[in-house]
């Protein structure tokens, strides 16, 4: 179980942050593919979700987001005119993540999800890739900012391919980090209002727990290092 620093306020323009992080290897699983980061000074926080076979999802999550980090630190790619930086810094994962695969036998095949915020001001930008997600509290109603790339949601934009890319219920992933030479990352924004609560989750939790149930310990009253540790409570005892 990796905790990252004690919760503390930012200030971005009128805001003041608050940011807590957990992450936990779950009931079933010997091995945490999971990985994230979170920092106040670049507003940025990050979740990513391993996947491969021995230890190669935990690989692919760890450079994912080391390498992200480093590209936002330093600017390493230039960002294209017109794309947002976090976009540009998971592309570099991508190629990371791949390139690695492609040259570590131990690692072929591995890949990771990837949702990340960026904090511009008074703007929230979100990207992401896979079926790792972002919600938002806002004024007691909670909801997702992300849609999951999955065949199930594919399906539902596309109905011509029903059937074609595998059954209609299932809810495989479609996009991912390092699967491919290139990829594909969604990026929205949204403004930030106060007294927002933004969510990022790996599907330990959003498969676990209902959106209800994680909209219930949110808006308990309870400290958000106590919220954290309860939504880890929750995954693990389903």
């Amino acid at each position: 179980m990796t905790d990252q620093l004690e919760p503390k306020p930012v200030v971005f323009d009128r805001f003041v942050m608050h940011t807590v992080g957990r992450t936990d290897v779950g009931a079933q699983r010997t091995q945490n593919e999971d990985a994230m980061y979170y920092d106040d000074f670049l507003g940025v926080y990050l979740v990513c979700d391993g996947m491969g076979g021995h230890a190669s999802g935990q690989v692919a999550s760890d450079l994912a987001i080391r390498t992200i980090v480093h590209a936002l630190k330093t600017n390493d790619p230039v960002p294209p005119p017109g794309t947002d930086p976090l976009v540009t810094a998971m592309k570099a994962a991508n190629a990371a993540v791949f390139q690695r695969a492609q040259i570590d036998p131990t690692c072929h095949g591995m890949g990771t999800t990837a949702v990340g915020l960026r904090v511009d001001g008074n703007i929230l930008h979100i990207c992401h890739c896979g079926d790792s997600r972002a919600y938002l509290l806002r004024r007691g109603q909670f909801m997702p900012i992300t849609r999951d790339h999955s065949l199930r949601n594919l399906y539902q934009d596309r109905p011509d391919l029903v059937g074609q890319l595998g059954p209609a219920t299932s809810n495989v992933i479609i996009r991912a980090v390092g699967l491919d030479a290139a990829v594909e990352i969604e990026h929205n924004t949204m403004p930030i209002e106060h007294g927002d609560v933004y969510l990022l989750c790996c599907d330990g939790l959003s498969d676990l727990v209902d959106d209800w149930m994680i909209r219930e310990i949110l808006t308990a009253g309870d400290p958000l290092d106590v919220v954290a540790d309860n939504l880890v409570r929750a995954a693990n005892n389903n």
